[in-house]
């Protein structure tokens, strides 16, 4: 029994020991590759950074050459290629612009219909908070005062609870309970 007891132990103490040297080596080769994704991040910023200087240099030489056809057939190569993106972009702006004006009320459409998006936005949302719908509790007792907008006191004690107790809870009930059967 005593031998048992033993070697589980030392086959507890071996695994323990496995695990630890297996958390230190992996450990170890996660530090290893953080070194080379530094390194190879460095590396890649260093040449972005020498491919911009490089161009910078070739355009003073055309500048300084006078071969400015050449310059331009450069920049127009690069308007060419980015010009997809520019009527891509207004295409969305103008978009969001017809959707915000879409909410604003028809009177100030004209006024805003020439400012920016954040400024349309801006007003969009300052009109939202500025014009809230009336809500069900404020319509109580505005249609039908004697069931609180319903058709019987069992309906509105069924579909709005808090504003039927509160009513009939209130001074105008005058202590009576009123309308708990059909």
């Amino acid at each position: 029994m005593s031998e048992e007891k033993i070697v589980s132990n030392e086959a507890e103490v071996k695994a323990g020991t496995e695990n630890v040297t297996q958390d230190n080596a992996q450990s170890e080769f996660i530090a290893e590759s953080k070194k080379y994704r530094k390194r190879a991040q460095d590396a890649e910023t260093k040449l972005s950074n020498l491919e911009k200087q490089l161009e910078t240099q070739q355009n003073q030489k055309l500048k300084e050459k006078e071969e400015y056809k050449t310059l331009a057939e450069k920049y127009e190569a690069q308007v060419n290629d980015l010009n997809p993106y520019k009527e891509k972009y207004e295409g969305l702006v103008e978009q969001r612009r017809s959707v915000l004006l879409e909410r604003l009320p028809e009177d100030k459409r004209e006024t805003f219909k020439n400012k920016d998006l954040d400024v349309l936005e801006f007003m969009v949302s300052e009109l939202k908070t500025k014009t809230q719908e009336p809500s069900a509790r404020n319509l109580v007792g505005t249609k039908n005062t004697e069931f609180g907008g319903y058709a019987s006191f069992a309906e509105w004690a069924e579909k709005d609870p808090i504003g039927y107790e509160s009513q009939n809870r209130s001074n105008s009930a005058k202590g009576i309970k009123v309308g708990y059967g059909n």
